[in-house]
């Protein structure tokens, strides 16, 4: 059985739940995986965190727990609903555009891009496309009026989490 957690509330369930101070600590995506088990239950903690492998052993640290590297995994859990968040940042940017309606264009990239880059790939697709006219990059920013948002992929783990708590 496997319970996901909060990083916040980590330290606490494994010291309750399982009894151990013990937690293993790796790199995952953009952030930091956190496990642990107790090796004769059949139940693993798992928690995602956004923070860098070294910042989350300091704060497990903090909170009583000794750290690890590692992961732990039961070899004969069962699949679950939960999925490991995926290692995108999607980028969105809302724009004026030539309707009444403001527009709203999507991406992804495999790392954490600047506002000026998702705008790069934006203007350059726009251009291949044809929808957009013989205009500079900055003119079509400026006539664009574009809002971007950059959502990292423990934001979406985050988000998720917030809908099957409900």
């Amino acid at each position: 059985m496997t319970l996901h957690v909060p990083f916040e509330q980590f330290s606490k369930t494994v010291q309750r739940l399982l009894g151990t101070k013990e937690a293993f600590v790796t790199a995952h995506g953009h952030g930091t995986l956190v496990t642990a088990a107790e090796g004769k239950s059949d139940v693993l903690i798992v928690c995602y965190s956004d923070l860098a492998v070294s910042a989350a052993k300091t704060k497990l640290k903090a909170a009583g727990l000794e750290t690890f590297d590692g992961v732990w995994k039961l070899t004969d859990e069962a699949p679950s609903d939960f999925e490991e968040p995926c290692d995108a940042f999607v980028a969105a940017v809302a724009y004026k555009s030539a309707e009444s309606k403001p527009g709203v264009w999507v991406d992804a990239h495999r790392t954490q891009p600047t506002q000026v880059q998702v705008l790069r790939v934006m203007f350059e697709e726009f251009r291949e496309t044809g929808e957009l006219p013989d205009v500079s990059f900055e003119e079509f920013v400026r006539l664009s009026e574009p809002n971007v948002v950059i959502v990292s992929p423990i934001e979406m783990q985050n988000f998720l989490e917030k809908k099957t708590d409900a």
